[in-house]
Parts: C-alpha cells; sequence; structure tokens
C-alpha cells in the first residue's frame, strides 16, 4: 500500500504542527541548562576566592598586593583609567592556582567569549563575569562575581558599574535576556530573573564598583590620506 498525495500533505503538516510545538520547549530548556552551568561556574570562582582569603590575610585579590599575588595596584590603575580600563581580567588570574581551569570564567550562554587556552593568555574576551572591585568577606551581601551583560541606567555599557541606591541599574538582553546570575562575598549564589541589579540593604557596602570585562573598541582604519603620507614618507626616507 502507497500513501496517497493527500495522506502525504496530512503526514507532513503533522510532523510540522508539532516541531512548532516543540521546538520552542527545547530551546528553553537548553537555556535552562545554560543557566545551570553559568551558576556552577560562579559557585566555583566563589570557592577559589575564598581558597585565596587564608593565605591573603582574609582579603580578595584586590585588596592584596600584586608584590604577594593579589591585583591592588592593577586595581588603582584601573581607578585612573577613569573607567576606561580593560583589565577586569587580571582578578580572576590571579586565582590560577585555585581556579585550575579557565573554562569556568566563560558563560556557555556567552557567544561573545571564548574559553582561553591557559591562564597566562587570558584577556577580558575570555570573561563572562563581572568582578566586585570593593567586596569585602566580612560583608557578605557585597557583589563578589556575576554576569558581564550590566548596564547602568541612562548610561552607555562601560567597563566600570558604580551600583548604589541612586544609581539603578540593568540586565540587558546579552547573555541570559534581562536576566543575570550573580556571586556574592559569602559565596552564595543568586539567579536574578528581574530586569533590574539592585545592591542588597543589608551586610553590602553603600556603593558597589563592578568592573566589567569590556573589550577595546577597535582602532578606525587609517584614512586613504593617510596611507598616501606614510607611503611618502617612506619614499623621502630612501636613499640610493
Amino acid at each position: 500500500m502507497a500513501f496517497t498525495l493527500l495522506e502525504m500533505l496530512a503526514v507532513i503538516s503533522i510532523v510540522g504542527f508539532l516541531s512548532m510545538l516543540l521546538v520552542p520547549t527545547l530551546v528553553r530548556s537548553g537555556d535552562k541548562a545554560r543557566r545551570v552551568r553559568c551558576l556552577s561556574n560562579l559557585r566555583q570562582v566563589g570557592i577559589a576566592f575564598h581558597s585565596f582569603l587564608p593565605d591573603h590575610g582574609d582579603s580578595f585579590p584586590m585588596d592584596v598586593s600584586t608584590n604577594s599575588g593579589g591585583t591592588y595596584e592593577i586595581l588603582t590603575a584601573s581607578y585612573l583609567a577613569h573607567g576606561d580600563s580593560y583589565l577586569a581580567y587580571a582578578h580572576f588570574q590571579a586565582l590560577s592556582n585555585e581556579l585550575a581551569n579557565p573554562a569556568v570564567l566563560v558563560c556557555p550562554a556567552d557567544r561573545a567569549r571564548a574559553v582561553a587556552g591557559d591562564f597566562s593568555s587570558l584577556g577580558n574576551q575570555n570573561v563572562s563575569y563581572f568582578v566586585g572591585a570593593n567586596a569585602d568577606v566580612s560583608l557578605p551581601n557585597s557583589l563578589l562575581a556575576g554576569d558581564r551583560n550590566i548596564l547602568p541606567a541612562g548610561s552607555s555599557a562601560r567597563a566600570l558599574v558604580r551600583l548604589n541606591a541612586d544609581n539603578p541599574a540593568g540586565w540587558t538582553r546579552e547573555v541570559h535576556g534581562l536576566k543575570g546570575d550573580q556571586l556574592f562575598a559569602d559565596g552564595h549564589v543568586e539567579r536574578v530573573n528581574g530586569r533590574m541589579v539592585k545592591l542588597p540593604k543589608r551586610n553590602a557596602p553603600i556603593m558597589m564598583d563592578l568592573l566589567l570585562p569590556a573589550l577595546k573598541p577597535a582602532p578606525p582604519p587609517p584614512s586613504a590620506l593617510a596611507s598616501a603620507e606614510a607611503r611618502g614618507s617612506r619614499a623621502l626616507d630612501w636613499q640610493p
């Protein structure tokens, strides 16, 4: 027995309809799995930060001199750059002995970041998470790290987000889509499903400075005139 044309069209229609029903479910399941892995990454980062504490006076790398394996001088240089610093990765690089695997610094939902081959080659392009510059282990609700897709209200993306009660921030559509994950100074992680990024009112600094792993903008291409001038200069410099 063979299918008639009408029967075949009916089967194709049913398969297409079922596919329309199943695809959104599969997409949501994939998003949920990536979110779970992101939370796992942040937990491992939290363990690494806390493993760093005992040998460094109960301080996070941001409060420890580079002479002792920390990043205090790098943090100072970031502030001097007035928010145009691209050194956020260095604070995670200081945890290389505790983290061991740089893959945990990339959220599986972050398609704009790639896993570094090793910590020596780590850069912002290999990091999906911000770091709380003034996170304090004695203030357990300090924001220690979290998804990088944060945007200050009424501002464009920057390498530094200053978060307080009067300066709100929000999640962008990048990474998890108007939501994100956060790691706190006591090591616990939270899934934030709301659009706003809020600083806890208790057991946290009055203001948090979040250093984002921003990428340097590409330099503008040289103009045709500049290229011609360069060629002319080289010609004048040449002597037979």
